[in-house]
């Protein structure tokens, strides 16, 4: 599968001065602009190929120009890899306010042959939904003024009808005269403005009037009207392409607003003949969304592959979270793009992140803002300084204090320099420039401190004086007192630094007291060389202990106190000594400072690094292919040759959910859907090379050849980048050892697209049980009852070890109507020869055992909101346990007998997903979950329910369970459905036939 990420112009200063926080140069255009792609080589680059907009190609004219002269590839700025394929859309997102798309099918299909894209993607437009209770109303921006705004449309038109106000095109596509000739009729630029009168009135004269009206374009059923056009793009847009000889390969974009809606799209659409499907419109949606409209155009796809012996890639626009792997892989998608690792870098909290777990929220060192004024944009500076030194101390392990104090005495060199310095040179000809940048760059490179000028007492008090400079000139000389003026400004704040020193002095004196008082204190320590990895014997100030003292300080003045729990998670557990990337390894405790486009987009680049690890490691990066003949160049697509040549091959792998698919020859791998070269090549060195630079972005290649057998070199070039080679003369061994690397849940059966399991009971079944504990316990009289508190602060094991507390199986201390059933409910089940494991979500001691000894205690979730319960959860380790648990054993099936907070402990919807394809979950009162997963039942639970059970709801899980334990027996085999039916069914007696439907 690949990766794309939107191109956004996200690129940072290849020379930044993070030490100052200075760009290499003021002008933009004499710097050189790093990407992802330019940061990381080949190999590591965290992205399999970049998605460019339209929308944002036209953002500036100078961009538009440059792309339209030099395409994506030879772009002297953008300039993408060559080996880092394109898709190229119309950006939907940035006009779905608008009546139309702005653009004509044709005109696509032109501007992505001028960027030279790899891929092109028909015109969509987002299906919004049909609008209020009379539709949706769209207006030309244009059209209001100052005496009548949008706000003055009266509530009983915008009531019920959903109002759009968007600044249309100047002219639009000739396709929009079809369906509103109206707004096509006058030259734009004479639309004349709005006035109340056109929306006073009866509501449908209104509408009716308006439906008529060059500035407005109105629709009862938006919703259909959009779905519909974006498939009649789809239709023109096919033929169009076919009838042209374009270079790039065209995907067709479908929208809906449920799964049925997309299938029927998708229907559509390969019909036509499309074989790259895109599915747009889910960006920003839930994931349970996704997953259905995902699972089921998969599987519309995979149908439509198997039927007619084709391939069809297929990708997902605007989504990539962790917990969607299983499914987007499952469903046979082949690639799909996002930007939010990259965004989650400045937007919110846990914006470092080493994992979907493993997150930790950049230290904030802000600059001065443009409302400040300039002693107190100097202050800001100053105190941000001095905690960027603490900060970049700490990362490298040199002394905070040494730090601070050389920060300092250069600090207070800067200004007296200063004084001398304009004294000196305001009136040098290098400042009788008319641009402001020109001149300023002259000063931050002349003067010694230009720099340090800026990063210390603000870039208002040089942007001030570089002012003064350009106005000074000797003919008419502006009296140095205003230069002076800056100058006492910056002195009198300066006198007031270093604000931490003296504090960090005392707690090091303090500190050293202790040590000299303590047995065999060194009374000569000094504070210089002190052991630097935050481990300093007691009671010595620790480096960690020194930073957070500087921080927090800082945290508090600034007004982010409400981050300093994140701040000393991060601080304590430096994880950028953790990551290897690139950018970790070179600029260190600085990609955890969230200050500034170039820290916080290199961090984004980080986030990515580490998310596409993720995602090559449970969707694993695989070529599959057969070694191509003389004959190859013979047949127009890769595709005719192998279904020709190859058909046993391609019977076997076009259905396959990997990206890449094709034959192998002298320019490497080159996959299905591609012209044929006309010039072949078969030498092994040519091979070898070709495929040594393919595979160093590949964990396996499965290559099928007529004796099972390669040359040496080209089995050396591909094992050189740790790629795994497998040869094979068998094209099904080939699809079994190629599911089998997709991982467990690709090999369930022979349609890995997901499906209902079967469970065999014939040898038993393995079932684990996930209970929760309950208020109601079997507690001695006597006993100690351990509070919230209290269970955090101790261990299980410590609080067992005190005087007077029992240790009570978890099984027997919990003594709930729900436990109790449960209970017998496994007594059962083992009685007739089922293996039956049972653990408790313990709110007092998170995952136990039921055989584990519990101290008496008083804790529940149910006491507490769901940011309380999530951070107990962590605390706890609960999810990590229950994680470990679920995978570290086969079991037939898994019992979540749970309640809604419960639920929110262990985060039900992503544990869910560590229930293997081929084994069943059981859930109550989750649906959404149901529909996402083919292998996981959501049993009703609620009080009709019960009511129907005789029971109330507080004990219905365990009256469940007891159903099926009693029902069971005498199953050959199981399926999610039966297994619901076998818990809610209330006749006395139930037999196999009636549930034959299952």
């Amino acid at each position: 599968m690949r990766f794309y990420v939107p191109e956004w112009d996200d690129a940072v200063d290849a020379h930044y001065d993070f030490e100052h926080d200075e760009l290499s140069s003021l002008n933009r255009k004499e710097r050189n602009l790093d990407y992802i792609w330019d940061i990381f080589d080949r190999e590591t680059t965290p992205i399999d190929g970049v998605l460019i907009s339209r929308e944002q190609v036209e953002e500036t004219d100078r961009k538009a120009e440059r792309l339209a002269e030099y395409g994506v590839y030879d772009d002297p700025v953008l300039s993408v890899p060559d080996w880092l394929p394109t898709i190229s859309d119309c950006g939907a997102w940035g006009y779905k306010s608008l009546p139309f798309p702005p653009y004509g099918n044709k005109d696509m299909l032109d501007f992505y042959e001028t960027l030279e894209v790899s891929v092109g993607v028909t015109i969509d437009h987002l299906v919004l939904g049909s609008g209020k209770d009379k539709g949706r109303l769209y207006l030309d921006k244009r059209a209001f003024h100052e005496d009548f705004k949008k706000s003055d449309i009266p509530d009983s038109l915008s009531n019920v009808v959903d109002v759009m106000v968007d600044e249309w095109p100047e002219e639009w596509p000739d396709y929009v005269g079809e369906y509103e000739p109206s707004i096509r009729t006058e030259q734009t630029e004479n639309t004349k403005n709005f006035t109340a009168s056109d929306f006073h009135g009866d509501i449908d004269v209104v509408l009716r009037r308006l439906a008529e009206d060059r500035r407005a374009v109105y629709r009862e059923d938006d919703e259909k009207f959009r779905y519909e056009l974006t498939l009649h793009n789809a239709e023109e847009m096919y033929d169009l392409y076919q009838n042209g000889d374009y270079p790039f390969r065209l995907m067709v974009a479908i929208q809906g607003w449920d799964p049925k809606s997309y299938i029927k799209a998708a229907n559509k659409v390969l019909d036509l003949g499309y074989d790259y499907l895109g599915i747009g419109g889910v960006a920003g949606s839930p994931i349970h969304e996704v997953r259905k409209i995902v699972k089921g155009v998969g599987k519309t796809v995979k149908s439509f592959e198997r039927e007619n012996s084709t391939r069809v890639d297929s990708h997902v626009f605007g989504f990539a979270k962790t917990d969607g792997f299983e499914t987007i892989g499952r469903s046979g998608m082949t690639s799909f793009d996002s930007a939010s690792m990259l965004r989650s870098a400045w937007t919110g909290g846990d914006n470092y992140q080493l994992d979907s777990e493993e997150r930790y929220d950049a230290i904030r060192i802000r600059y001065p803002s443009n409302t400040d004024s300039l002693d107190e944009a100097i202050e800001k500076s100053l105190r941000g300084r001095e905690a960027l030194v603490a900060l970049r101390a700490y990362g490298s392990e040199y002394p905070l204090i040494e730090a601070i104090d050389k920060w300092h005495q250069k600090a207070e060199k800067v200004l007296p320099a200063a004084r001398e310095y304009l004294q000196e040179h305001r009136h040098d000809p290098r400042y009788d420039k008319s641009l402001l940048r020109e001149v300023e760059s002259a000063f931050r490179n002349d003067f010694e401190y230009g720099r340090e000028l800026q990063a210390s007492f603000s870039d208002r008090l040089r942007s001030r004086i570089v002012k003064l400079l350009r106005k000074d000139v000797p003919e008419s000389p502006i009296p140095f007192e205003e230069y002076e003026e800056l100058l006492r400004t910056a002195e009198r704040e300066l006198e007031a630094f270093p604000r931490m020193l003296d504090q960090l002095k005392l707690e090091e004196a303090i500190s050293n007291i202790g040590r000299d008082e303590s047995p065999g204190g060194d009374t000569d320590t000094d504070a210089s060389s002190q052991r630097l990895d935050g481990e300093d014997e007691e009671p010595g100030l620790s480096l960690y202990d020194q930073i957070w003292m500087v921080v927090k300080d800082y945290a508090n003045w600034i007004g982010d106190d409400h981050l300093l729990e994140e701040y000393q998670e991060t601080l304590r557990s430096r994880p950028w000594e953790t990551c290897e990337c690139r950018i970790c390894e070179k600029h260190g405790i600085e990609v955890c400072v969230f200050r500034g486009n170039d820290r916080n987009r290199r961090r984004g680049f980080h986030n990515t690094r580490r998310f596409y690890d993720q995602f090559a490691e449970e969707l694993p990066k695989i070529l599959v292919a057969t070694k191509g003949t003389a004959s190859l160049s013979g047949y127009e697509t890769i595709k005719d040759y192998l279904l020709d040549k190859h058909s046993d091959f391609w019977e076997q792998v076009h259905d396959l959910p990997v990206a890449e698919i094709g034959t192998l020859h002298g320019d490497g791998v080159q996959e299905w859907w591609n012209e044929t070269p006309s010039l072949v090549s078969f030498s092994p060195d040519r091979i070898a090379e070709a495929i040594g630079d393919q595979t160093e972005r590949y964990q396996h290649l499965f290559l099928l050849t007529q004796d099972g057998e390669i040359s040496p070199q080209i089995a050396d070039s591909v094992s050189e980048n740790d790629c795994e080679l497998q040869l094979f003369d068998d094209p099904e061994e080939l699809r079994e050892s190629v599911l089998k690397a997709c991982g467990r849940d690709y090999s369930v059966g022979e349609d890995f697209v997901p499906h209902p399991p079967t469970i065999d009971t014939s040898d038993g079944l393995d079932v684990l049980v996930i209970d929760q504990c309950s208020g109601s316990k079997e507690i001695p009289d006597d006993a100690p009852v351990f509070n919230q508190a209290e269970t955090l602060e101790f261990s299980r094991e410590e609080l067992l070890n005190r005087g007077n507390v029992p240790g009570i199986a978890a099984k027997d201390l919990y003594t709930g109507r729900q436990q109790e059933h449960v209970k017998d409910a496994s007594r059962r089940l083992r009685g007739q020869g089922h293996d039956v494991d049972r653990y408790f979500i313990s709110a007092g001691f998170g995952l136990v055992a039921e055989d584990d000894p519990l101290p008496p205690y008083e804790v529940t979730f149910s006491s507490m909101n769901v940011s309380e319960i999530r951070e107990r959860s962590k605390k706890l380790q609960i999810q990590k346990d229950l994680k470990r648990v679920l995978t570290e054993s086969e079991y037939d099936i898994v019992f979540f007998t749970l309640g809604s907070d419960y639920y929110t402990s262990i985060d039900v919807d992503s544990m869910i997903q560590e229930v293997p394809a081929d084994r069943i979950g059981v859930v109550f009162n989750r649906e959404v979950v149901e529909d996402q997963f083919d292998n996981i039942v959501s049993v009703p639970a609620r009080t009709e329910d019960a009511k129907r059970h005789g029971t109330i709801v507080v004990g219905l899980k365990g009256h469940y369970m007891k159903n099926f334990a009693n029902r069971v027996e005498g199953f050959e085999t199981l399926k999610p459905q039966i297994i619901e039916t076998l818990c809610r069914q209330i006749e006395e007696e139930t037999t196999q036939a009636a549930f034959e439907k299952y």
